[in-house]
């Protein structure tokens, strides 16, 4: 199962088009994809399956929009054709994959798909329209969003069927236990193992099965355009055979390596594809077995990976090695200082009264305002970054900026103050339009008065917050429920606090952590800062200690087995790399 490393990148894509589809139906797809009177109703047939002109055009249309979009360029019909046609090949068999799995989508999931589309239509029409102009009918848009959804339903049924042995699940906590699960025991991440186990079962099976069709698929009355998309073998590299599709595929994954240099970046993605098959044969001589049932990238990185893990299982070492490694890298296990504490923040809000002193103060700013003052009185009273540029905003169209501000500024005469103050969220604005460009465009300047928490509310609200801290001393509540008080942000159990001032979670707060460190465990504190209360208490630290060998003689080992499997993989690839032939010696000469 070494193709876990990789599952991120593995997963399968079949459906993606689909909904890519759909996104961009959502969001006003530019392309039209109306029937004709003169266009072919049928593009190919496969396993006596009639497959629509529009949809594979369509298929391709999205391929090549997506790429071009993603990488800036435009980019050979040659290579996103092959890429777009063999995405409806694919859909097709992985649709036939669902009917043998029994797989049925009730029409009420049908519906409910639908209606969560047309909900981001302004209407019904403009919805119809969107999916006319994509050359849908009612009736064949239902059919594409059944479809959609049957395609999903494999890979979750194909993760129902896969199983994780006890055995499995060992191997997986082991090879992560110093990693991402370091600190935790085996019953409190055995259901993410299990899960891990399952994803990569079943996107081996997914792959194995798609591979297996493709080579018993009938494919039957390609229309002429379609024909050099097919699937097809580009060149062979040491027995292996490179199709156009991973070709293609390789090519545009290093385009954005070459500035759009198409013709380099073929000549990368064979030189990649190159090093890749010979790492698989190279695989095959270390007695590895690959499976060739698989689509050839996943193929390349099951072994790769497959390789590596033969290597470290290989590595022998002695007490005297791992000792010595030890030392080399004492600072990774000596145990650091840190403390876990539950921290909970309190935002201080203004009150009423504090809104209406800043309006009263904006509102004589307003009095005083002239175009020729404007900047000085930015930079004086603003609280507003732009207040270093006078509080220049800048030229903006419509929809950059809160609607209270866009309507005044889009309104307010130019070279003129806008005669009142708009309020908004941030606070209180007084608003100097200095041009517009046809009702589109405004440049401006402002001022902003945000609201602050005078000394009374301050007074007020250290009153509520002692209460808090109170309680929590006494134990009546518990830091979970201040997260239903008024003004907390922010109530957590934070762990791994160490003394340099990082609290993950919170990020860099040396004053808290000083304050943290610096107390008791179990006594809870209030501290202050300009716009919060922080209420916290220590409830463990673990002080700095060099730790001995004994102690993580396990995880050295993982480390040292890691280490020296990667320096025998790296030769590996400069082998590869510079095409010589390297016997590759595991165990280390004593």
């Amino acid at each position: 199962m070494a193709i876990r490393k990789f599952r991120k990148n593995m997963k399968p894509v079949i459906w993606v088009i689909t909904i890519l589809f759909l996104i961009s139906l959502v969001a006003g797809y530019s392309m039209s994809f109306r029937a004709g009177s003169g266009q072919p109703q049928v593009a190919f047939k496969i396993n006596d399956k009639k497959v629509p002109y529009l949809e594979t055009q369509r298929t391709i249309g999205l391929v090549s929009e997506n790429y071009n979009r993603y990488l800036g360029t435009a980019l050979p019909e040659e290579l996103v054709g092959v890429l777009g046609f063999n995405e409806v090949i694919n859909k097709e068999l992985t649709l036939e994959m669902a009917k043998d799995l029994k797989i049925k989508i009730p029409s009420s999931e049908v519906k409910a798909e639908i209606e969560k589309i047309e909900a981001n239509f302004p209407s019904k029409d403009a919805f119809k329209q969107a999916i006319f102009a994509q050359g849908y009918t009612t009736s064949t848009f239902e059919k594409e969003i059944e479809e959609s959804l049957m395609l999903q339903k494999v890979m979750v049924v194909l993760n129902d069927n896969a199983i994780a042995t006890e055995d499995e699940i060992l191997v997986q906590y082991e090879q992560y236990k110093y990693s991402a699960f370091e600190g935790k025991e085996l019953d409190e991440v055995k259901d993410q193992i299990i899960k891990n186990i399952k994803t990569e079962k079943s996107t081996i099976a997914y792959g194995e099965n798609l591979e297996k069709a493709k080579k018993t698929m009938k494919l039957e009355n390609i229309l002429e355009v379609f024909v050099p998309y097919q699937e097809k073998k580009e060149f062979d590299i040491d027995g292996v055979d490179v199709t156009n599709v991973e070709f293609a595929k390789k090519v545009l994954g290093v385009v954005m390596y070459t500035n759009g240099d198409i013709e380099k970046a073929k000549e990368l993605a064979k030189d990649s594809l190159e090093k890749d098959i010979k790492l698989i044969n190279l695989a095959k001589n270390q007695g590895i077995v690959v499976n060739e049932n698989l689509p050839l990238e996943m193929m390349i990185m099951d072994s790769t990976m497959n390789l590596y893990e033969k290597l470290q299982s290989e590595v022998q070492y002695t007490d005297e090695q791992l000792k010595s490694y030890f030392e080399d890298n004492r600072v990774y296990y000596d145990i650091q200082k840190t403390a876990a504490a539950d921290v909970a923040m309190i935002k201080i809000e203004p009150s009423e009264e504090d809104k209406i002193a800043a309006k009263n103060e904006a509102e004589k700013l307003l009095k005083e305002a002239t175009k020729e003052n404007f900047a000085d009185l930015a930079k004086k009273y603003s609280d507003c970054p732009s207040a270093n540029v006078g509080g220049s905003l800048g030229t903006f169209e419509r929809g950059a900026m809160v609607k209270p501000f866009e309507d005044a500024a889009f309104s307010g005469e130019v070279g003129k103050i806008y005669p009142s103050v708009v309020e908004t969220q941030f606070g209180y604005h007084i608003i100097y339009v200095e041009n517009k460009e046809d009702d589109k465009k405004v440049t401006a300047s402002h001022i902003l008065i945000t609201p602050k928490a005078s000394e009374k509310t301050l007074n007020t609200e250290k009153e509520r917050v002692q209460e808090m801290v109170d309680s929590l001393a006494k134990e009546t509540i518990t830091f979970d429920d201040l997260k239903n008080e008024q003004g907390v942000v922010f109530a957590e159990r934070l762990t791994d606090i160490n003394a340099n001032g990082y609290i993950p979670g919170l990020g860099y707060n040396e004053e808290l952590t000083k304050n943290i460190f610096a107390n008791e465990v179990g006594k809870v504190l209030l501290m202050t800062t300009d716009e919060n209360y922080v209420i916290y208490k220590k409830v463990s630290q673990v002080d700095d200690r060099k730790v001995d060998f004994s102690e993580v003689k396990d995880r050295v080992i993982r480390d040292y087995k890691n280490m020296k499997a990667q320096e025998e993989f790296r030769k590996l690839q400069e082998s590869v790399e510079t095409k010589e032939d390297i016997k590759v010696e595991i165990q280390e000469k004593k």
